[in-house]
């Protein structure tokens, strides 16, 4: 298979060895690197031993002995590249998180085997390592986090003053505390920076960190995400490793380059200067409040390239780069190990949980391999062949375990070991989990949560199941909420002319299931109590992933909803870990996968304040709402290809709020002057990470680089890359 045009932003061919140092190479392992690499699996060791075409390559190479590690000698070769599921021996160089930390100097050695020090040495004790709970708001950038701090700090005082959240305020009441939020601004709580107000903000840590994805072959249209490329083509067409390799026009395998896109190369990295060295830069506020934006800064420029959850979270769970869609494979789609994989190979626990569909982008990230995210038997086959300690979430469509591997913990081969739980209008949440309180990881058992999807009858506003936990909204109380998708006026062509709001008021979730729904906080808590009674300690992943699908959908009233859930979970996390040993014994991350774009206007206080003394908290979003992806619907129209004016303005025409709404709800999506609802997808802003128990190794890597398939990325001033955290949760979990 060959890429009909070779582009400035693909991989650059092998040339020579002294142009493109990645070419063709046998790795000479120095005495100290000759460990086992623990990267890929049996089956993607297996497969990459596999003879090939003879025309794409003279022989098959096992991708660790081609691999160049630290401390090898470099010896150039010659032959080229093709065949299933193969790669020429020059990019089989690859790196992973051990040899990361070794070459940092934040490690002393690599072990002999990622269980050693867990399970002790005739010279050394054992040691057990720390739990390590990484939770993910999706889509929460600085901005949400901001949003939702605020919101938080407003509740909380109007509570103490008497004004019920749900309901409002009258009389005196309601006068009283609208003096005092009067003229409140964002300055009276922080404009940088850490900030406070939610949970996780008392955690000791803070870093901005890089959220970096590869770029392979041609850009999507309008650079709306990156493409769901690898070196082996469009993901949606094949399983792992079953294509080609891409060729250039020399019939050369493509080449990683770790240059930025816009030089050539394959990273969509951060620039400073157009983007603003922080998430908080005054340039993103500037222009809404009247004041002269740094002509070198580009308020569009985190609106190219954004990265997918799918190979965010990737990031995470592996410490690998891949491209979009793609989870737990390489850009040459080779099964990587995640962490997950690697605690339970310790004899450690390891869970996953959600708000969203317990195999969607996020959690799937930890559970399974493929090379695109809706691949549902790669989906399903890799959480069976997992088999995590603990799963909890939304059970909707592709994205949840196959019915089979259901009924077999109901009364097949795994009943004896896994406990299966769902949504049941029989139980009530608080006697969800009765049935697991004498089950202990430690004697096999396993625990399996389905909520919504087939277990609910609601439906969504396309007639769906539902696919994710009921959304709280601003004033908790889990009704009343406006939802509509907009009516699409389209031309013979299916090109959107126009779209007219048609918002309701509506329940995300039937009234008489939320009895029936343990709060995310409430899941938490059950989780950590069964994982905790493991003796040789665990990993969780805690994913608050309709912090995201709110964004999406430009809906603030939900999106605040989920940071009130995260904020709660959070609580009982930190909780926890005080009375179970502390940070000596846990660790804990807080963080994003990705960043969107939602600004906060400077009365955004008081405007929340006065909606929630109101009773009316669900106007915060705008009645004129319609959920659309402006962009999506720019580039079905062609105004990508329109230069005759801004991206920005091409999103003014298919916004639906007004000027005069963006001031009543003091907020905005998408870059100024777009329309209040101008965005709906994700960006490259860079996020931020909250942590505690971490012993200095985040901090150790600030600036620091990384390498993707053995070729060096250079790193961002300042901030941290995800694939620096998959490096510290690993030394925190094998006590390395």
């Amino acid at each position: 298979m060959k890429f009909s045009a070779i582009s400035a932003c693909m991989l650059i061919s092998r040339a020579s060895a002294h142009e493109h140092p990645g070419r063709i190479f046998e790795a000479k392992a120095g005495k100290e690197h000759k460990e086992e690499d623990n990267l890929f699996s049996k089956t993607a060791k297996a497969k990459a031993t596999k003879a090939v075409s003879t025309k794409a390559f003279k022989a098959a190479k096992d991708p660790e002995k081609t691999s160049l590690s630290d401390g090898a000698t470099a010896t150039a070769t010659s032959g080229s590249g093709g065949g299933l599921n193969s790669m020429p021996t020059s990019i089989a160089g690859f790196d992973n998180s051990i040899r990361l930390l070794r070459r940092e100097g934040i490690i002393d050695e690599i072990p002999k085997s990622l269980c050693e020090k867990l399970r002790g040495t005739d010279e050394a004790p054992a040691k057990r390592g720390k739990n390590v709970i990484l939770v993910v708001g999706d889509g929460m950038g600085w901005e949400m986090i901001r949003a939702g701090a605020i919101a938080k700090q407003v509740i909380t005082e109007l509570e103490a003053m008497g004004v019920d959240v749900k309901d409002g305020a009258t009389g005196d009441v309601a006068a009283a505390a609208k003096r005092a939020f009067a003229g409140r601004t964002l300055s009276d709580y922080y404009t940088e920076g850490k900030g406070s107000g939610l949970s996780f903000q008392d955690l000791p840590n803070f870093h901005v960190m890089t959220a970096t994805s590869p770029l392979i072959g041609q850009p999507k249209d309008g650079n709306h995400y990156g493409p769901a490329r690898s070196f082996l083509g469009k993901v949606d067409e094949h399983d792992n490793g079953m294509a080609e390799l891409l060729t250039d026009a020399q019939d050369n395998p493509l080449v990683f380059d770790p240059r930025d896109v816009l030089q050539g190369g394959n990273l969509v990295m951060w620039d400073d200067v157009k983007g603003g060295m922080y998430p908080w830069d005054e340039n993103y506020f500037n222009a809404a409040n009247g004041f002269p934006v740094d002509p070198s800064f580009d308020p569009e420029f985190i609106m190219q390239h954004a990265i997918d959850s799918a190979n965010s979270a990737s990031a995470y769970a592996t410490g690998v780069k891949t491209g979009v869609n793609m989870m737990g494979v390489d850009l040459y789609e080779r099964q990587v190990r995640n962490i997950l994989e690697e605690a339970l190979s310790c004899d450690k626990s390891g869970g996953i949980m959600t708000s969203v569909p317990l195999l969607h982008a996020t959690p799937a990230a930890f559970v399974t391999h493929t090379n695109y995210r809706k691949n549902k038997h790669q989906l399903q086959d890799g959480f069976k062949e997992t088999q995590p300690t603990w799963a909890m979430g939304t059970c909707q469509s592709r994205y949840q375990p196959s019915e089979e591997l259901k009924q077999s913990m109901v009364n097949g081969s795994l009943v004896s070991s896994h406990t299966f739980l769902h949504q049941d209008p029989e139980v009530l949440a608080e006697n969800f989990y009765d049935s697991i309180q004498d089950k202990d990881p430690d004697n096999g058992d396993h625990v399996l949560a389905c909520f919504g999807g087939q277990y609910s009858s609601g439906r969504n506003e396309d007639g769906d199941d539902l696919s994710n936990m009921p959304y709280r909204g601003l004033d908790s109380s889990y009704l009343g909420r406006w939802c509509g998708k907009g009516i699409f006026d389209k031309d013979a062509d299916d090109v959107t002319l126009n779209i007219t709001p048609n918002s309701t008021i509506c329940d995300h979730f039937p009234e008489e299931e939320l009895k029936n729904v343990p709060v995310m906080s409430e899941h938490v808590k059950e989780a950590l109590k069964f994982l905790g009674k493991d003796d040789d300690g665990f990993f969780l992943m805690y994913e608050q992933g309709d912090i995201d699908w709110a964004a999406h959908a430009n809906h603030l009233d939900d999106l605040l909803g989920a940071m009130l859930d995260i904020d709660d979970s959070v609580t009982e996390i930190m909780k926890w870990i005080d009375n179970n040993g502390g940070y000596e014994k846990n660790v804990l991350y807080v963080t994003a996968d990705h960043d969107h774009y939602l600004t906060l206007l400077p009365h955004f206080p008081e405007v929340v304040a006065n909606m929630i003394i109101d009773g009316i908290s669900h106007n915060i979003t705008p009645e004129s709402n319609t959920e659309v992806n402006a962009w999506s619907e720019a580039i079905l129209a062609g105004r990508h290809n329109d230069n005759s004016m801004s991206q920005t303005e091409h999103l003014k025409d298919f916004s639906t709020w007004t000027d005069e709404e963006v001031q009543n709800v003091a907020h905005f999506f998408g870059p100024h002057g777009s329309g209040g609802n101008g965005w709906g997808s994700h960006s490259t802003r860079p996020i931020v990470i909250h942590h505690g128990g971490d012993d200095g190794c985040l901090e150790a890597l600030v600036g620091k680089g990384y390498r993707v398939l053995g070729r060096e990325v250079e790193g961002a001033a300042d901030k941290l890359d995800q694939v620096h955290v998959h490096a510290c949760m690993m030394k925190a979990l094998f006590g390395l």
